[in-house]
């Protein structure tokens, strides 16, 4: 019978083979014992393969930033796994800890553990969640609620073309995934987004890609999406976040949200926003422009 200690490297890494795609699986073989942990420890590239079996890339941290005491300056793949099977448990957010669900099976086919070029002609899906927290549902509730919407509007990934969205990205809606919700909703509601890992880290399409352009109807593109590990839900997020103007319409509905998270929690708006400005998201680096500007101006 053959033993574990017994078992070469190459043996234990067609196991992770097989086991590619179930994060839990692999967090927990690296616990088994020493020598599976220094396996898993030798090469934070057989995380970002684990994680790119599953459907989960890692978003572009903004660099111009500083990290915060004790944080690492990058998010490692073996970290980025733990912090996506355990925010999988205690999210309420089934979009978020189901988040590639719709692609699973492609996942499972899909031979490769590694960004590659396509073909020019290739097929390239948007996630859902890109239309889900980016659009309006309906034309006529964007018209209803007046709310401004981003221009131009048709998103096209490179190398190839998508089918038109249901309607074109709606700014509030944007602008709700940077803004905090409720402390008791922190699980119930994407605000922010980058206080979801799973939904963050999603890759934007299948197959993923590392390189998205974003065309208007007239074929000039206006927005550009770069990771040379695949773009994620979370990069086009801050990607559409730097489109919106920063206007008294938005400004007013900044205010007014935030005004409300105060009067709720009965904290001053300069004492929410201390405690809102340390929470900067998984990825450490997340910031709060509008709140910055009217606690500056109060």
């Amino acid at each position: 019978m053959l033993s574990h200690p017994s078992c070469t490297d190459s043996i234990l890494l067609n196991i992770w083979h097989h086991l590619l795609g179930h994060l839990d699986t692999h967090i927990a073989l690296a616990q088994t014992c020493r020598r599976l942990r220094d396996l898993y420890e030798r090469d934070d590239a057989i995380w970002q393969a684990a994680c790119f079996s599953a459907g989960f890339g890692r978003p572009l941290r903004r660099t111009a930033l500083p990290t915060s005491p004790g944080v690492p300056p990058e998010l490692s793949y073996r970290r980025l796994a733990g912090l996506l099977a355990n925010h999988a448990t205690i999210c309420e957010i089934r979009s978020c800890t189901k988040a590639n669900a719709c692609f699973a099976d492609h996942y499972c086919r899909w031979p490769f553990v590694r960004i590659r070029q396509l073909h020019p002609n290739h097929p390239v899906d948007f996630h859902p969640l890109y239309f889900y927290l980016h659009f309006a549902q309906s034309h006529s509730a964007s018209a209803h609620q007046t709310r401004h919407q981003v221009h131009p509007h048709t998103p096209t990934p490179s190398p190839s073309p998508s089918p038109p969205p249901p309607s074109i990205p709606d700014s509030v809606s944007i602008l709700l995934t940077h803004l905090p919700t409720f402390p008791e909703c922190r699980y119930a509601q994407y605000g922010p987004l980058c206080a979801h890992p799973n939904a963050s880290c999603a890759f934007a399409t299948f197959p993923p890609v590392d390189r998205l352009e974003f065309e208007n109807g007239e074929g000039d593109i206006f927005m550009i999406v770069e990771n040379p590990e695949g773009c994620t839900i979370l990069d086009v997020n801050r990607a559409l976040a730097e489109l919106i103007p920063f206007d008294d319409q938005h400004l007013e509905f900044a205010l007014a949200h935030y005004q409300e998270l105060a009067f709720t929690s009965g904290l001053s708006l300069p004492q929410l926003a201390e405690m809102i400005f340390r929470d900067r998201g998984f990825m450490d680096d997340h910031e709060y422009p509008f709140l910055q500007h009217i606690v500056a101006h109060l």
